[in-house]
């Protein structure tokens, strides 16, 4: 199956109480080499210093290895768990919204988060035509098809290729 989507952004905020390099390093965990991060500087409530990461891709082959780098380190169960919250993630102009834990990120790992302090990817899925219903059914099928294969880690491998 081919993967839908077109384009990815990505972005996280490294607040005054946490080393920047961290945080870089956490985003840098789902990002393919290749591709920049912009820093900017904003202010806080109380005028703290904090830093925010973005990137964005809009090549295919990266966005095919950021999805590829995303769900090799995801659980079966937590790729069944984004199969079931998709509906809810995919927005009305066909992007795909989530959200993973910075910390976890930053030792290695993913999983997702509902909290705040997270990194988050937005995916644009090509769905023609350009409704939800038909980006939120390219995206489960995409992921039951790697998942009914029972090993992500060898269903990948067919999007590397």
């Amino acid at each position: 199956m081919e993967l839908p989507f077109r384009a990815a952004n990505l972005s996280t905020l490294a607040h005054a109480t946490e080393d920047e390099q961290k945080v870089l390093k956490a985003l840098r965990v789902l990002l393919p080499e290749e591709v920049e991060v912009s820093t900017g500087k904003l202010k806080g409530h109380y005028g703290n210093p904090i830093f925010a990461f973005t990137a964005s891709i809009k090549q295919r082959k990266l966005v095919r290895e950021l999805w590829v780098r995303m769900t090799t380190k995801l659980s079966n169960g937590e790729l069944n768990m984004l199969r079931r919250m998709v509906p809810e993630r995919v927005d009305e102009k066909c992007h795909l919204h989530l959200r993973f834990d910075k910390q976890l990120a930053y030792e290695g790992e993913l999983a997702f988060t509902d909290g705040g302090d997270a990194i988050h990817v937005q995916l644009k899925v090509a769905a023609y035509p350009a409704k939800r219903e038909v980006a939120t059914r390219l995206v489960q099928e995409l992921i039951a098809s790697m998942v009914s294969v029972g090993e992500v880690d060898n269903s990948i491998k067919k999007f590397v290729d």
